[in-house]
């Protein structure tokens, strides 16, 4: 584990390029086995990859659109409401690249710090970085083959001139998808020099609003299916049939379709439709479709009806999976709520054997104390030997069966809590008391341990060799989740070694 403050101590004391290399080193050449498993999907890719799959059994082609458009191509698509939209949408900006001015001030500078170095060269260095014949990703190799120098010595420049670089971004035309539609136009413009209608796109992909919050049904990125049709035979009556057969074969059922009372510029008037499902008792908008309008058609050429269909992807996902906040759902990370086999998969024994014949050993002991359950003491009987220990079953008291009333409880992970039960319940199943206490013993055993082993009342997990993870005990407390581990086990065994040891 990296020792955090360390690092950050030792960075403003040697630099970043001494403490770079001295940590660097710390990671390990050879170690740990390649995972084996399924892992967890995450729920927007889940529904990106069912929505998918929906449209390609349909008919539809897959595209990839651009994600950046030019701020001209809004005008052309909505025309005297363009201005309006671009207030939600995010423009690029890059960094300037002036020239840089080497005194003979600075000139000192350089060679004290970083020793001979030709001062003409470093100066072509960043001439061609300012006029971008050498990109950033390219800058630090350039240094060191061109000047000769080093790493340490090529991230010393970068410090020395940070002003050269750390300078204000400045705008320019291009923008962020805001909407799928900002690249339709000019797809659809493509495709048609090489295709004749009819045509069925698709691309999912991500699109970007300037919102001024994230709250939980607003994003400022999130998904959209989007699909266009294009031919000249198209009608109303077609468009809602086939948003009807889209939004039903992803398991939708009660849909309705509204006509939006605002008609977006770049779609028809009264041409444009909101598409509504239940979700929790409440009418949920999950996709807005519609005809382009003509206007914008016109201007990119398109001589053909086209007609969209967008479905918000996260909307989608919030009710497949019951998610009320989007910001759960997409980032879930966040937001730790792991599931019953999730938390099941955390469960580990504290201790267990390590050793074939530890493994074997644990396997008898499982065997004899499940056969002699209900015995009645008081008796001692041998139940194990080889060369390395004998171990007998022990009960000492009269009357007293060898097992406690707990030792084969079963727990078992629900809604999140972690309980045991004698019976079996609906639940994530984990394993019983005896399970993970027999693991203590044979690992007990194995490293050489002896005489009078036992278990007795467990009042926790760790009584009963069960290991939670902190940051799971953490979100079961915040979450009012229980831990109910608890109950007399009461098992005894008696261990002698022989002459060799184990």
């Amino acid at each position: 584990m990296l020792k955090v403050k360390e690092i950050e101590e030792e960075l403003k004391k040697l630099g970043f390029y001494e403490t770079w290399r001295k940590y660097s080193k710390l990671i390990p050449k050879e170690g740990r086995e390649i995972p084996v498993g399924k892992g967890k999907e995450h729920p927007v890719i889940s529904t990106i990859l069912k929505i998918r799959e929906v449209l390609l059994d349909m008919g539809f082609t897959e595209l990839i659109l651009p994600i950046m458009i030019d701020v001209h191509e809004v005008y052309k698509q909505y025309g005297p409401e363009a201005p309006v939209i671009l207030d939600r949408i995010y423009y690029l900006a890059g960094i300037p690249r002036p020239d840089i001015g080497l005194d003979k001030e600075k000139e000192e500078i350089v060679k004290k710090e970083i020793g001979s170095i030709d001062i003409k060269e470093l100066k072509a260095v960043l001439r061609d970085y300012r006029k971008g014949k050498t990109s950033a990703d390219e800058l630090i190799e350039d240094m060191k083959r061109r000047l000769k120098v080093g790493d340490k010595e090529a991230i010393k420049l970068l410090e020395m001139f940070e002003p050269f670089f750390n300078l204000k971004p400045e705008p320019s035309s291009l923008t962020l998808r805001s909407h799928m539609t900002g690249a339709w136009f000019q797809a659809i413009s493509e495709v048609l020099e090489y295709r004749d209608p009819p045509l069925f796109l698709f691309s999912i992909d991500w699109v970007f609003r300037r919102e001024q919050r994230e709250d939980e049904s607003h994003l400022r990125n999130y998904h959209s299916a989007s699909i266009v049709i294009v031919d000249e035979n198209l009608s109303e009556e077609y468009a809602k049939k086939i948003t009807k057969e889209i939004i039903e074969r992803l398991g939708f059922k009660d849909i309705e379709i509204r006509t939006r009372t605002d008609t977006a510029r770049y779609y028809a008037l009264n041409r444009e439709w909101e598409v509504y499902v239940d979700f929790k008792g409440k009418r949920y908008e999950i996709a807005t479709g519609g005809f382009y309008n003509p206007i914008s058609l016109a201007r990119y050429g398109i001589p053909y009806l086209v007609y969209n269909l967008g479905i918000g992807v996260e909307r989608l996902a919030q009710i497949i999976y019951g998610e009320e906040d989007i910001r759960r759902l997409v980032y879930c990370h966040r937001f730790f709520k792991p599931s019953d086999e999730e938390i099941a998969s955390m469960l580990k024994p504290i201790e267990e054997p390590k050793t074939e014949w530890g493994k074997a050993l644990e396997s008898v002991l499982i065997k004899k104390i499940e056969e002699n359950k209900d015995r009645v003491g008081p008796f001692k009987e041998l139940i194990y030997e080889d060369r390395k220990v004998r171990v007998y079953l022990y009960e000492p008291d009269k009357g007293k069966k060898l097992v406690g009333p707990a030792a084969f409880n079963k727990i078992y992970v629900i809604n999140g809590e972690v309980i045991s039960s004698v019976e079996d319940e609906k639940g994530v199943y984990v394993g019983r008391y005896v399970d993970f206490v027999v693991k203590r013993f044979a690992t007990q055993i194995e490293r050489g341990e002896h005489g009078w082993i036992r278990a007795r009342w467990a009042g926790g997990p760790s009584d009963i060799n069960l290991f939670i993870p902190e940051k799971l005990l953490k979100w079961m407390m915040e979450n009012k989740k229980k831990v109910d581990i608890i109950g007399p086990i009461f098992i005894d065994l008696i261990v002698e070694r022989k002459d060799l040891s184990p």
